[in-house]
């Protein structure tokens, strides 16, 4: 296949239409998500609530 000058202009719209139209469907994914805690904060957390602890507020000795 030959690849005119109008072919190029025909195939680099096209990806890049398809390209805007990807990202506007990841934007609208990811606003309507609900919000993922953090990796670091589920590590060091587990996966209960972020509530604090009962008590004066220092860690209980061993």
């Amino acid at each position: 296949m030959e690849w005119t000058p109008e072919a190029l202009k025909a195939e680099i719209d096209y990806r890049q239409a398809a390209l805007r139209a990807d990202a506007a469907q990841h934007r609208i994914g990811r606003q309507s998500a609900p919000v993922r805690r953090s990796w670091w904060r589920r590590l060091g957390h587990g996966n209960g609530p972020d509530v604090p602890e009962r008590g004066n507020g220092h860690r209980q000795a061993a």
